[in-house]
């Protein structure tokens, strides 16, 4: 930050023009003020986005001080880029300046900040005391305390635009029919009122912690990491089995669809100029690593990789469309009250593909072949899910076929958002959400049109004439992050427990399958030929060999939500059946264990196979958080 302080009699300002797009909404363009007050010229600069909060915090403070020597209670707050050849991005420099302006004013001063982004004429005053003509310099980079706030790549344009869009919003029903939402009767179509209330009040915050905290370390799935900052989890073993198993099933869904798999790095550099346009242009909140002399940010999807590797390739118009998939351990600062467990973590593992497309025809058709496998792992997941659109109205009014068969596809009533100006790089986005137990809701899956990024990020491929094109570009998650996963299934779980219901994991990709439960000590080997057979067919199993009671052992199966329960004794290991206990439907059955190598084939077909990422035999498993 740099900083010019007049003290002066009285200060005048006109607005003339905006000098940017963002600049601040204002009604009146001119102040006048005939009292004594200190003029500050403040310039913003890029090593302030390493911490804004505390760069304005220091401002302040030297205002302040200022202030106090030359007994002046009146501020002026006066943003000029003029004074630093090393200027901040514009929404860093406002930031900034209205961070300063609210300490100032809890600070009791009487504070007036001229509007940013205008070009102004004004007239100034120097009394000419020894005091009354200073400047500031302050470099960050040597006072930085606590964690980092970085709004490096968050673009007013942006950011403001998404605020102040205007949109109406609509529930459409499988048949074209569209009703205003406050006027829609949702009579039986509860969650979806839910989530158009949620998405209606744009309120993130969070007051309470949403149920399935709990749940994931009773279950040992996922826990807080003290060592690091809030919002980064742990995955103790059961977790990171459970997480493998989710990652291969969308890995595979994508190999089937026919995309490349690949891996991009997790940390970019701010000044490159694809990334350094992008970052200005969208909202953001990215963890910054210093490396050297430079700042760079960890990512918060993979486009950035896939659009740098993707752009220095040799694309023909044969070869669209052209998928590129990966799953992107991702990024993401969120406000500190904003975040919630697994619904809105800072460390969130991404799968993304982007698909691009040659024109809107070959990718609305790309959208209609991707609706096929979102809506599949949707179903996988087990949980009850709520659908919206939200379209760029000339994309609503040109393209009314598609989107009513998009629409009938979902087969059920959905939110419609439309916006009159584009406010981000999307003209179409669908997303698959949960609404969960605080009546909160959260997106998994999500398709989108980008119109925008092919130009930005210099990504072409050669037409039939042999001319470079920029192609539009879907981007997809096909399942939602692993985490938000995570979230969706035991928030349901929450929701069936409070039905009566036995809550679960869908066996695919919960971390133990089935348990075997010796009666005593001179079963555990006969378990232990059982295991070898159910590690052969695919299928993750562990042995209950700990010196306890039967009762005590079949509990704590329970407790950890095992869909199949066998009990091992004599009269089994003699008649080469297995007593098992179904969690679901609440009973036991007498099966062969190919019988139940048959069952639960049935429930994971469609998944890949993962093993147990823990020793078999639960006296050899450390507890982490678990309780049992």
């Amino acid at each position: 930050m740099r900083m010019l302080q007049i003290h002066s009699d009285g200060f005048l300002f006109e607005a003339k023009k905006k000098a940017i797009k963002s600049a601040e909404k204002i009604e009146e363009k001119k102040y006048s003020t005939k009292d004594s007050c200190l003029v500050n010229f403040i310039a913003a600069e890029t090593s302030d986005t390493r911490d804004i909060s505390r760069a304005a915090e220091l401002t302040a403070e030297m205002i302040e001080t200022a202030a106090n020597e030359v007994q002046e209670k009146h501020i002026i707050v006066y943003p000029w880029v003029h004074l630093t050849e090393k200027p901040s991005p514009p929404s860093a420099a406002l930031k900034l300046l209205k961070k300063v302006e609210k300490h100032l004013v809890e600070k009791g001063f009487e504070v007036f900040r001229v509007p940013f982004g205008w070009y102004k004429s004004f007239a100034i005053h120097c009394k000419g005391h020894p005091l009354a003509e200073r400047s500031k310099v302050l470099d960050i980079t040597e006072t930085t305390k606590g964690d980092i706030d970085s709004t490096e790549g968050e673009d007013l344009t942006a950011l403001q635009a998404e605020d102040e869009a205007i949109s109406q919003f609509y529930i459409m029903e499988p048949d074209g029919k569209m009703t205003e939402y406050d006027k829609f009767d949702y009579t039986g179509y509860e969650e979806l009122r839910l989530y158009v209330n949620y998405e209606t009040a744009k309120d993130r915050t969070a007051h309470d912690p949403p149920a399935h905290i709990d749940i994931m370390k009773q279950l040992e799935l996922v826990d807080y990491e003290p060592g690091s900052d809030a919002g980064n989890f742990r995955w103790p073993s059961r977790g990171l089995t459970l997480k493998r198993a989710i990652e291969k099933r969308v890995t595979q869904e994508m190999v089937d669809y026919g995309a490349h798999v690949l891996q991009t790095p997790l940390i970019y550099d701010y000044q490159h100029p694809a990334l350094k346009s992008y970052m200005q242009r969208f909202p953001s909140r990215q963890y910054v690593v210093r490396s050297g002399d430079r700042d760079y940010f960890a990512r918060f999807s993979a486009c950035f990789g896939q659009f740098l590797l993707i752009s220095q390739a040799q694309i023909s118009y044969k070869q669209l469309p052209l998928k590129l998939f990966e799953i992107a351990p991702s990024y993401r600062r969120e406000q500190s009250g904003e975040l919630a467990g697994m619904r809105r973590p800072r460390a969130f593992t991404m799968p993304d593909i982007h698909e691009i497309a040659s024109d809107m025809e070959m990718a609305k058709e790309a959208v209609l072949n991707q609706l096929v496998f979102v809506e599949k792992l949707m179903d996988e997941l087990e949980i009850q899910y709520e659908v919206s659109f939200r379209f760029h109205r000339p994309f609503f009014e040109e393209n009314k076929e598609f989107i009513d068969t998009v629409i009938a596809r979902i087969g059920k009533p959905v939110m419609i958002e439309i916006f009159e100006e584009r406010y981000a790089y999307f003209v179409f986005k669908g997303e698959w959400n949960v609404v969960d137990d605080q009546q909160k809701a959260a997106c998994l899956g999500t398709i989108q049109i980008d119109v925008e990024n092919g130009e930005r990020f210099d990504i072409t491929y050669v037409d039939e004439d042999g001319e470079k094109k920029y192609p539009l570009i879907l981007h997809t998650s096909p399942s939602g992050s692993i985490e938000r996963i995570l979230y969706g299934v035991l928030e349901q779980a929450v929701k069936d427990m409070k039905m009566g219901k036995k809550p679960m994991i869908p066996v695919w990709m919960t971390p133990v399958q089935v348990r075997l439960v010796p009666v005593d000590e001179s079963m555990v080997d006969y378990c232990k030929d059982i295991g070898s057979k159910l590690d052969k067919a695919g299928i993750r199993y562990e042995i209950d060999d700990r010196d306890q009671t039967v009762g005590k052992k079949i509990r704590a199966a329970e407790k950890l939500w095992i869909p199949f329960t066998c009990v091992i004794g004599d009269r089994e290991k003699e008649s080469g059946e297995l007593a098992v206990r179904r969690r679901l439907e609440k009973d036991q059955v007498k099966w062969t264990l190919k019988e139940l190598i048959k069952t639960v084939h049935e429930l994971t077909s469609f998944a890949p196979e993962q093993k147990l990422l823990l020793p078999s035999l639960i006296s050899k498993q450390a507890i982490f958080s678990r309780t049992v």
